[in-house]
C-alpha cells in the first residue's frame, strides 16, 4: 500500500522537524519544506495527499503555494497555519481548506489529519 503523503511547509526548522517526527507513522510519509520554493519542488516531485502550510514563508506566502497546489489538484486537502485567525484565508481557498491557529495543538492536528485522510 502506498503511504499517505503529507507536505509540511514551515520555515522554523525546529518546529518543522518536530512535527515531521510527531506525524510520521507506518501509513504516513511526511515531506518537509522550509519555504515556498521547497514546497513547489516537493509538489512536482511526488503525489501529495495533504498540504499543511504556514501562511507566512520567507520567500512569499503559503497561501500562494496552496493556490498553486489546488490548481494542480482541486480536491487536495489543505491546512493553513497562522498565529492569527486564518479562517477567512481557508474559506477563500475553497471547500478543501482548513485553518489551524499557532501554536498548533498536536492532538487537534492529528484529529484533522485523520478526518482528511479518509
Amino acid at each position: 500500500m502506498n503511504p499517505f503523503v503529507i507536505l509540511y511547509v514551515e520555515d522554523d526548522d525546529l518546529t518543522r522537524e518536530l512535527f515531521i517526527d510527531l506525524l510520521a507513522t507506518a501509513e504516513r510519509q511526511i515531506v518537509g519544506a522550509a519555504d515556498g520554493a521547497g514546497a513547489r519542488q516537493a509538489l512536482r516531485a511526488q503525489p501529495v495527499h495533504l498540504l499543511v502550510t504556514d501562511v507566512h514563508l520567507p520567500d512569499g506566502s503559503g497561501v500562494d503555494v496552496a493556490r498553486e497546489a489546488l490548481r494542480q489538484n482541486p480536491t487536495l486537502p489543505v491546512i493553513v497555519c497562522s498565529g492569527h485567525d486564518a479562517t477567512a484565508v481557508a474559506r477563500a481557498l475553497g471547500p478543501t481548506a482548513h485553518a489551524l491557529r499557532k501554536p498548533i495543538d498536536v492532538g487537534e492536528l492529528e484529529t484533522l489529519i485523520d478526518r482528511l485522510a479518509r
